[in-house]
């Protein structure tokens, strides 16, 4: 039996194997190429960030020990009272200490501050877990305090630290509980890439003397003191400008150097301050804490805050 002959295509038909010659691809296999490439890229691109960010957070703080004494009696629970408004602690814990969320972004993250009663974490801290939380932004275990604001208070008096966990141990306790605070994935890149530093253990002088005690006067001295709670929008420098890492409703901080608030008397500087009124009738931002924290301040305190910012040289803005 004859075997049959398979059919030769011609050259028509044939693929062209010759050298240098590439094999067609569907458009629709590049674009699919193409996307799992970037989303691996971008897939690992994430996980370094996260990597890097959630490093910081676990990586121990090492600070000295300092025996802090608290004093419980009516004058400095009153004391105590006065500095948790004047002082800012209101605006994460809430005017009664139980804990309040001040920022919930997904993009940005959560910006909490716990219950500071003995109905909630403060039934726990001890003077020297507030000593090291306050002055040091590190827990009990030395890992560091996401968002708390430890470089302004580095510096506070140890009559001024005990006044505050006396009131904080005498409020009425809480039973609230909000939900702990948290970098979003806008800030945890802000972070990796060294725009904003979440965590202020980090850069804390944690060597840094603080006095024993600070005598209120309406000086530049005592305002030097007061003013460190400014510099966490204004710059360490007062020169104001753009604030890493704050919400999108959130305007510039003003210049408070001379160059800013030269026009300034006084008078308008503790107005402004208590009413938010500038001199020439505009309103000061809502974002800045006129209304949480510097109507809280007394004339004594305002006054020594504007004679500390009058002795700053002149900066131009936006030169934190």
């Amino acid at each position: 039996m004859s075997k049959r002959r398979r059919p030769v295509p011609n050259a028509a038909e044939q693929p062209d194997r010759s050298v240098g010659s590439t094999p067609r691809r569907s458009p629709r296999r590049l674009a699919t190429r193409l996307a799992l490439g970037t989303g691996a890229l971008l897939f690992g691109a994430a996980a370094v960030v996260y990597a890097v960010s959630e490093g910081h957070a676990v990586r121990r703080v090492d600070v000295p020990t300092h025996h802090l004494v608290v004093r419980d009696d009516s004058a400095t629970r009153a004391r105590g009272a006065h500095l948790v408004a004047a002082r800012g602690c209101v605006g994460c814990h809430g005017a009664d200490l139980a804990g309040r969320v001040e920022l919930d972004e997904p993009l940005i993250g959560r910006v909490a501050g716990p219950n500071l009663t003995r109905g909630g974490r403060g039934a726990a801290l001890t003077d020297s877990d507030w000593e090291r939380a306050v002055r040091h932004g590190v827990r009990r275990d030395g890992t560091p305090l996401f968002a708390m604001p430890s470089q302004e208070h580095a510096t506070m008096s140890d009559e001024d630290l005990g006044a505050i966990v006396a009131h904080a141990r005498s409020a009425e306790p809480r039973p609230d509980a909000p939900p702990p605070s948290r970098p979003g994935p806008v800030l945890r890149l802000m972070e990796a890439t060294g725009q904003v530093q979440l965590y202020a253990a980090r850069k804390i002088d944690h060597s840094r003397p603080h006095p024993t005690r600070m005598r209120p006067a309406p000086t530049a001295e005592y305002g030097a003191y007061l003013a460190s709670m400014c510099a966490g929008c204004h710059g360490e420098r007062f020169g104001g400008g753009p604030i890493p890492g704050a919400p999108p409703g959130w305007k510039p901080a003003a210049n408070l150097t001379p160059a800013g608030l030269g026009h300034y008397s006084a008078e308008d500087f503790v107005r402004a301050l208590r009413t938010a009124v500038r001199p020439d009738g505009s309103t000061i931002d809502p974002a800045m804490p006129v209304a949480s924290i510097t109507r809280h301040m007394d004339d004594l305190e305002l006054r020594a805050l504007y004679a500390y910012l009058r002795t700053l040289p002149p900066r131009p803005y936006g030169t934190r």
